[in-house]
Formats: C-alpha cells, structure tokens, sequence
C-alpha cells in the first residue's frame, strides 16, 4: 500500500490539467479533451486516469503511474488497453510513466508481443514509457503547472536539488491557496520516492498553503501511526531473527543469480522489503523449479 500514495498522488496531478500532461508525451491536445470513466470492471480490469482526445478522430490515452516493480506489468497494460478498446471503441494509446528506477525493467520496451511456440506472431501493442529519472528537469520546471511536482524526480543532481526545490516552491507559491496546498502535498508525496524525510520537510516549511490540506494533514498522522506501529514490531523481532532473513535473503540471490543472472537495482529493491522467512524461504525452494524462468517468476509466485 505504500506505493499506492504515490501513484494517486501523480493521478492527481493529470487529473487537474490533462492537456498539459498530452503535450508532455508529444499529443496534440485537440479539444475537447476530458478524463473519461476508467472503470472497466466489467471486465475485470482497472486503468489509470484515461483522456479522451476529441476532434474529428477522437482517441484515448491512458496514463500508468508505476513507483515499484511489477513482473507482468506489460501484460496487465495490454489487458487494460484491450477493454478500454472494446469499452469506448476508440483507439487507445498507454503512456507508462516510470516514478523512479526501481520501476523500471529492461522487459519495459515500448512493445509488447505475444507468440505462438513456432514464432507465429499472434497480438502486439505498442506503448509509450516515460523514465522520469531521464527527463530534463527544465521541462517539469517551466512547463503547465501540474507537472512542476515532478520536476525533483527528474534528472536532478544532488547539487542541483536545493535550486530545483526553491525554484519549484516559488512557482507553486504563485497559485491560489488551494491549487498551491494540493500541488505542495503532491510534491511532498513524490519526492518521498527518492529523498529522504528531512528534505521533504524542506519542501513543507517553503510552502505554507500545505498546512491547509487535509491530505497533508491526514498523510503525518498515518506516518506517525505506521511509526509506532514499525517501532512495536521492530521491538518484538530478535536479532536472531533479523539475521536470519539477511542470510535467506544472501542464500537466495546466490542460488537464483547461478540459474539466472545476478539481480539488477530493481529486484534488489523488491528482495530488501521482504522480511518474512517464510517467504524467503519459500522462494529458495523455488529456484530449483524448471518452470521458473527469471527473476520476475520467482518474485511472481509470492
């Protein structure tokens, strides 16, 4: 649940101005633009935020938002694409966008195929991935107001982070108080994703207006909670019992690296927040199983 807060804080975010995030992915926003009914639960399926593109070939264009690593990730976006398609009979084009490394996936090419055992090519689809740790942070900085958030998780230096942060703060100061509390909370949420808490506090005391959100407000309170919460059950746990996932987890990528590869940044990321043994356990018994093909099986099946 904690990347969720992420995602919904960028859905947000296109939800106020979905023309500028159009003209971000090279769309020409041809009026009239709108969020339309993602619920495509008729068919088991949940999109994004989905924009309809108006004009005389009217289209959608549904936006992804992914802060952690998902092993069938391109499958499920084909899925959604496929009954947006059959909902709204219009053409659908997927913008994936990438929050930050640990999301990303060298599977994630911008095309996805599926073939027969005989190389028969039966369905493909292509889709558009935006790597935000690869954007130029100029764009985020200076362009429509919605994407500024964003702008920290972009091809920012460690050096450059204060600038972008004032500069930041100064264009969202500019807005009404409640335009400029929403957009500060948002900020706050994203830069969650790559910095630690002291410089999101930063953030806080540049924007005064994020007093007044209630999400804000909502979003410190369950920090505070889940705080106390870690800190009853990192006190219940021994230290034998920490050793014991640190060395599962060492015995794990071992065996598994010798029948792959060895884990990249993003799988590394997923194996650290698994704390169960059991699960852990569960898993090295696996890499012995001739059906498990990589790492985003073995991650799959737990």
């Amino acid at each position: 649940m904690e990347f969720n807060r992420f995602d919904v804080s960028s859905k947000e975010l296109l939800w106020d101005d979905p023309a500028a995030w159009l003209q971000r992915v090279g769309i020409e926003p041809h009026e009239p633009i709108e969020v339309v009914d993602s619920d495509v639960s008729a068919l088991t399926a949940a999109a994004d935020k989905v924009v309809r593109v108006g004009g005389p070939k009217p289209f959608l264009v549904n936006f992804e938002f992914q802060s952690s690593h998902e092993s069938e990730l391109t499958r499920t976006l084909w899925y959604r694409q496929t009954a947006l398609d059959y909902r709204h009979s219009l053409s659908v084009l997927t913008v994936l966008v990438l929050l930050r490394k640990e999301a990303n996936s060298p599977a994630l090419t911008g095309v996805y195929e599926r073939r027969l055992p005989d190389g028969r090519l039966t369905n493909r689809y292509d889709y558009q991935v935006v790597r935000l740790w690869l954007e130029d942070v100029e764009t985020y900085l200076t362009g429509e107001i919605s994407l500024v958030p964003l702008a920290p998780l972009t091809n920012v230096s460690e050096q450059d982070l204060p600038s972008v942060v004032r500069r930041m703060t100064d264009r969202i100061n500019e807005q009404p108080t409640p335009r400029a509390a929403k957009l500060g909370t948002a900020a706050y949420v994203l830069m969650g994703l790559r910095y630690d808490e002291e410089v999101a506090k930063q953030l806080q005391r540049g924007i005064p207006a994020m007093r007044e959100s209630t999400t804000y407000q909502a979003i410190l309170r369950e920090g505070r909670e889940e705080g106390r919460k870690e800190g009853r059950e990192e006190g219940e746990k021994t230290g034998e019992e920490k050793g014991q996932v640190l060395e599962a987890r060492k015995l794990l990528i071992r065996l598994a690296s010798r029948r792959f590869q060895p884990p990249d940044d993003a799988i590394r990321a997923a194996l650290d927040v698994i704390k169960d043994i059991d699960r852990l356990e569960s898993m090295i018994e696996r890499t012995a199983d001739p059906n498990i093909g990589g790492w985003d099986d073995l991650l799959a099946g737990n």
